[in-house]
């Protein structure tokens, strides 16, 4: 329920806290369980899943660099573009600019 919670809802600010309380599950319980079952931590997984719709929407569509950002819940152009290439090893305009 959690992972489809967080397939859902990844364009939205979610943080630990919430997550546990909207669950009624302690957050430290929360953790290890998710990264035991999926074998990745829910930050990981929130942002890998982040940078998968991110990469889908510099692909298929014409929104700018900072709309998709915020759309995909990360934030600003530059905090973006930061994480993105951090996973990616491209930035987005270049990652958009090979297809």
């Amino acid at each position: 329920a959690v992972k489809q919670y967080l397939d859902e809802n990844y364009g939205e600010k979610i943080t630990l806290d919430e997550l546990s309380s909207h669950f009624y599950i302690n957050k430290y319980y929360l953790t290890k369980t998710f990264k035991s079952q999926y074998g990745i931590s829910i930050n990981h997984y929130l942002l890998n899943l982040r940078i998968t719709k991110a990469k889908q929407l510099l692909r298929f569509s014409d929104e700018s660099i900072e709309q998709i950002g915020i759309e995909c819940g990360l934030g600003s152009a530059q905090y973006f573009s930061n994480r993105f290439k951090e996973i990616e090893g491209v930035s987005p305009k270049t990652y958009r600019e090979q297809w």
